[in-house]
């Protein structure tokens, strides 16, 4: 009888998306996108902000701002980023953020497997070190890449591939992407990796993930060690 081997013997490495995925941060994002944006006279719906979750932050604001007002407002971009992170700082100040039970546990049985984790997340570096830092998870991951790090943010590849390369992984093959949005589901499929995992504690409904290519969804990051323990041909 051939021998059936646990599906995390065939990984290097996971990528984990951050808010969301592995820290609750509630209603902030969408509430400083909204705010920032009412700031200049624009009031986004809670669809048109479900909508852009995931996303690298300068993408969905330049998206948001060609949509309301044309294709010459991407220039004030940059102007609305800068606006966005220093309303979310402010929030981050005044309400908790709560690691995703689950996450810290997942965290050290990949470190027992000796298996590289990645954090990647559609913030710029400062905020998301102040935010790390605020939870106690400054050294947690083996490697930490930002939006601002990367030439595109998701649904583009390059975070995957930034954390492929920092921490010497060669064959995407042996990479798992775990996310709770749709652009982390695309871009999983775009870097090619081996598993596309979504959990169901963020953003995207079981529907909305399931429109996506991906190997499993599940409920959250708790659930990943078992569904790793599993033989790769029954997933």
């Amino acid at each position: 009888m051939k021998e059936e081997i646990p599906l995390f013997e065939h990984l290097d490495l996971i990528v984990f998306d951050l808010a969301g995925t592995t820290l609750q941060i509630g209603d902030l994002i969408p509430k400083a996108f909204q705010g920032i944006f009412q700031e200049h006279g624009i009031r986004l719906t809670d669809s048109e902000v479900l909508g852009i979750r995931g996303l690298s932050k300068t993408k969905a604001i330049e998206m948001l701002l060609v949509k309301h007002l044309g294709p010459s407002s991407s220039k004030m971009t940059d102007t609305l980023h800068q606006g966005f992170l220093k309303l979310l700082e402010a929030m981050f100040a005044k309400e908790e953020v709560r690691v995703i039970p689950g996450s810290e546990e997942t965290f050290q049985w990949l470190k027992e497997k000796k298996i590289l984790f990645a954090l990647n997340t559609g913030f710029e570096r400062n905020f998301t070190l102040m935010l790390l830092e605020r939870i106690g998870w400054s050294q947690i991951a083996d490697t930490v890449v930002c939006g601002d790090e990367v030439p595109e943010g998701r649904p583009a590849p390059d975070l995957i591939f930034e954390s492929m390369k920092r921490l010497n992984c060669q064959d995407s093959s042996r990479v798992a992407a775990v996310g709770d949005t749709q652009a982390d589901m695309k871009a999983a499929e775009k870097a090619q990796v081996g598993f596309a995992i979504g959990v169901l504690s963020g953003a995207h409904s079981l529907k909305q993930l399931e429109a996506c290519p991906n190997h499993r969804v599940i409920p959250s990051v708790k659930d990943l060690p078992k569904i790793l323990s599993l033989p790769k041909e029954k997933i």
